[in-house]
C-alpha cells in the first residue's frame, strides 16, 4: 500500500471498522485515525450492536465475516433504517456480490489490496456527499414550507433551479428542459392548477435523488458500467425518501418515485404498468426521456426534434403512455 497526505474534507466522523482478519483492520486503523473516530470490530454481531448505540456516519465492511455475511449485515442495517453510509472493501468480492451490495445502497465497493490514496479519496467523496445530502434535505424542508405557503410559486420554481445547478450544473440543465416539455403536455390536459404547480416542481426535481451519485453518473457522459447501470437504478428510491414528509404535493413525491416506470411493466423501481404508474409520473416519465432524445444524454447521439418526436411515438405503449405519446406528438414544435 501508498502513503498519501489526502486529508478527508469532513474531519471527526464516526467510522465503524468491521474486519474479521487483524492486519486490514489494523491497517485500516493506522491510515484512517488521524482523521477520524475509529470503531474496530471483527464480527457482525458485535458490530450491529454498535450501530444501535453510537451515531455512525460510515461503515466499512468486509463481506467475509465469521458470523455472518457482510450483505445480511448490511441488510439488516437497512431494515433497522440507519442512515449510514456503507463501503465494502473485500478481497472475495464477485461482480454478483458488487450488484446484491449496490443493491443495498452501499457508497463504493474497493478490493483488497486497496490503495490508501483511492482508499481515502473514496472516504472522503463518500462523507462529502453524505454532507451535501443532509443540506439539501435541510434547503427543501425549508423549501417545502415555502410552497405550503402558496408564497411566489414562480420564484420558487426559478429557486429551485438555482439550488440544483448549485450541486451540479447537468441536474439543473436537465430539470430545466424536462419542465418545459411537461409544461407543453398538462397545457392540454385536464388538470387543477396545484396539480399543474405541482407537476413543474416534480419535473425540476425529478432526478433529485442523483445528488448523492458520482458525477460522472450525474452527467451521463461515459457508458455505464452494469454496476453503474445499478447504482443509477437507486436514484428515484433516494429521491422518494428525501421528500417523504416534505409539505409538498403527493405528485412530487410520486413523479420523483416512479419517472423510470415503464408503460409495458419493464421500468423501475417498482415495475408498475399502465395506468398504475401515478400519470404525473407518466407524464415527468415521457419529458425526461424526450430530452435524452433531443440532448444525446450520455453517449447517445443527439436527434432532431422531428426524429425524436418520431422516436416518442414508437415508444407508446413501451416506454410510454400512448395517449400521451400521440398528445406530445401533436403539441411539440
Amino acid at each position: 500500500m501508498e502513503t498519501t497526505g489526502t486529508e478527508p474534507s469532513v474531519p471527526q466522523a464516526n467510522i465503524l471498522i468491521v474486519e474479521d482478519e487483524e492486519g486490514p483492520r489494523e491497517a485500516l486503523k493506522v491510515i484512517l485515525s488521524p482523521y477520524f473516530n475509529l470503531f474496530t470490530v471483527d464480527r457482525a454481531e458485535i458490530a450491529h450492536q454498535i450501530l444501535k448505540t453510537h451515531p455512525i456516519d460510515l461503515v466499512t465492511l468486509d463481506l467475509k465475516l465469521p458470523d455472518l455475511s457482510g450483505n445480511d449485515l448490511l441488510s439488516q442495517i437497512r431494515k433497522d433504517g440507519k442512515d449510514v453510509d456503507v463501503i465494502i472493501i473485500t478481497g472475495y468480492g464477485t461482480l454478483q456480490s458488487a450488484i446484491e451490495a449496490i443493491r443495498h445502497g452501499v457508497a463504493a465497493y474497493i478490493l483488497k489490496p486497496f490503495n490508501v490514496s483511492e482508499l481515502l479519496d473514496t472516504i472522503n467523496k463518500t462523507l462529502e456527499r453524505r454532507r451535501r445530502y443532509s443540506s439539501l434535505q435541510a434547503a427543501l424542508q425549508a423549501f417545502g414550507n415555502l410552497w405550503a405557503s402558496g408564497i411566489d410559486v414562480e420564484s420558487a420554481l426559478a429557486n429551485i433551479q438555482t439550488l440544483l445547478a448549485a450541486k451540479h450544473p447537468e441536474l439543473g440543465q436537465h430539470g430545466s428542459r424536462v419542465n418545459f416539455y411537461a409544461a407543453l403536455l398538462i397545457e392540454h390536459l385536464q388538470l387543477t392548477p396545484e396539480e399543474q404547480a405541482a407537476i413543474q416542481l416534480g419535473a425540476y426535481l425529478h432526478d433529485i435523488g442523483k445528488i448523492g451519485l458520482h458525477d460522472h453518473l450525474i452527467a451521463g457522459m461515459h457508458p455505464p458500467t452494469e454496476q453503474d447501470q445499478e447504482l443509477l437504478k437507486c436514484h428515484p428510491t433516494i429521491g422518494g425518501k428525501m421528500m417523504k414528509g416534505l409539505p409538498f404535493h403527493p405528485c412530487v413525491e410520486q413523479i420523483i418515485r416512479h419517472h423510470h416506470e415503464k408503460y409495458d411493466g419493464s421500468g423501475y423501481p417498482e415495475g408498475l404498468i399502465g395506468e398504475h404508474i401515478p400519470l404525473s409520473a407518466r407524464i415527468v416519465g415521457l419529458a425526461n426521456i424526450f430530452d435524452h432524445f433531443v440532448t444525446g444524454y450520455g453517449p447517445q447521439t443527439a436527434m432532431p426534434v422531428p426524429e425524436a418526436r418520431e422516436k416518442i411515438r414508437q415508444e407508446a405503449g413501451k416506454s410510454v403512455d400512448p395517449k400521451l405519446a400521440d398528445l406530445f406528438a401533436k403539441v411539440v414544435w
